[in-house]
């Protein structure tokens, strides 16, 4: 219905414009004559040949036109698929307007996802071969690599630990030469001595014993624990004698000089001192140590880097996503259509204007007003708008601008005058329909 009235409005125009015409030059003949009456007053009590300017001023005609409007550029650019709105359908926030081909940005959104695939993958593998566990045992590693390598520098063993070592060589060697030499006698004599007393102490016990040996509760009485127990070291004493008589075993006597061996051989090398070749291999393990915690290391940049990878491969999917969401144009705020310049299979660039939505509640009115009337109007006097056709819907306005430069028209000059509706109680006035403007 719009599209038809924004057809018939300019032949409506014209004809306004002819009427507005006719009115003037009536308006004219009747200021004419006025002047001419060389007796007679005016009823309204002007002098003579007075004219009263505000009778002169006749009604214009015109259409309305927004004065808040929005411009929607789609952001990408591309083929116009659909078109879902005309001009003058009046429109929610977020509704989509047209479509545009996303096939290209839907291409360029599985890219995104591939690569960030591939980079979490990268950061996986990256993850397994390190951490920083790894990392820091490395550097306990070397740290101690390096105090080993500063003993062996400073000359090796110190003269505790010399000491120590040769006190641990000389406790092996008499434990061989013990197991090798056999028990003393004076070992053997107290070795006897000992089952002697203990085969005493059985017999008494067991005199004990047997003179309440009648009894029922024998068992549980002191003398029966007291044989017990005397029994139990006469075992021993016996034991340890029959231990002592026996020749060493030769495993005994095999580990007794191994390990006799091992205490004289840490003995001689620490007292030997520090060899050159013990100074290479120490060296050799610092420089491996620290070849380690610099590998560890660059790998722990590596993450970083490809932490760093995953970031970025997640913001390029996040911005393909929102230029393929664009390719669905949506109207950003609510209003009327006022102008389409996308149509379907057109291709539109990402910063064209393809849609204008205008605020129906902000309207106006600029009509030209001639110098002579323009003279007696203000800012802020009343106009009252009437719908073109409908003399009953009707809004109070007023006059929001006067220009001060004129637009040249066929005998006289024009200004144009902006009459600005009030944003309440205008439901039935609409951006482009004909109205006509009475100044009060």
């Amino acid at each position: 219905m719009l599209r038809t009235f924004s057809r018939v409005a300019p032949f409506l125009l014209l004809i306004a414009l002819i009427a507005s015409g006719v009115v003037l030059f009536r308006s004219g003949q009747l200021t004419a004559n006025l002047a001419a009456n060389d007796g007679s007053e005016p009823s309204t009590g002007a002098q003579p040949g007075a004219v009263d300017a505000q009778a002169t001023i006749p009604t214009y005609f015109g259409s309305l036109e927004v004065t808040k409007s929005r411009a929607v550029t789609p952001g990408v650019g591309g083929e116009v698929l659909e078109v879902f709105v005309e001009v003058g359908d009046l429109v929610e926030e977020g509704q989509e307007l047209f479509q545009v081909d996303s096939t290209r940005l839907e291409w360029n959104v599985q890219r995104a996802e591939i690569g960030l695939e591939l980079a979490r993958i990268a950061l996986l593998e990256i993850n397994e071969q390190s951490s920083e566990a790894d990392l820091a045992v490395a550097m306990a590693s070397l740290e101690l690599e390096k105090t080993n390598l500063a003993k062996l520098e400073g000359g090796g063993a110190t003269e505790d630990e010399i000491a120590a070592t040769r006190a641990s060589a000389t406790a092996a060697w008499a434990r061989y030469n013990e197991l090798q030499a056999g028990p003393t006698a004076a070992r053997l004599q107290q070795l006897g001595a000992n089952v002697e007393r203990a085969q005493l102490a059985v017999t008494q016990a067991q005199r004990a014993y047997n003179e309440i040996s009648w009894r029922d509760d024998v068992g549980r009485t002191p003398q029966a624990a007291n044989l017990q127990r005397v029994t139990i070291d006469l075992n021993v004493a016996q034991a340890s004698y029959s231990e002592a008589t026996q020749p060493p075993r030769a495993s005994e006597l095999q580990s007794a000089l191994a390990a006799a061996h091992r205490a004289q051989h840490a003995l001689n090398e620490l007292e030997k001192g520090v060899s050159e070749v013990e100074l290479a291999v120490g060296r050799a393990r610092v420089a491996s140590a620290e070849a380690t915690v610099q590998r560890i290391m660059e790998l722990t940049d590596s993450q970083k880097s490809a932490e760093l990878r995953v970031s970025q491969a997640l913001l390029n999917l996040e911005e393909s996503q929102q230029m393929r969401d664009k390719a669905s144009v949506q109207a950003p705020v609510t209003g009327v259509v006022l102008a389409l310049n996308a149509e379907e299979g057109e291709v539109i660039g990402a910063t064209s204007s393809a849609v204008v939505i205008g605020d129906p509640s902000a309207l106006e009115l600029i009509v030209g007003i001639p110098q002579d009337q323009v003279l007696t109007m203000s800012v802020g006097d009343p106009v009252r708008i009437t719908r073109y056709g409908s003399e009953d819907i009707s809004v109070l306005s007023t006059i929001a601008k006067i220009s001060p430069i004129s637009v040249p028209g066929k005998g006289n000059s024009t200004f144009p005058v902006t009459i600005r509706l009030p944003e309440e109680g205008t439901a039935q006035f609409n951006p482009g329909i004909f109205v006509s403007a009475t100044f009060e």
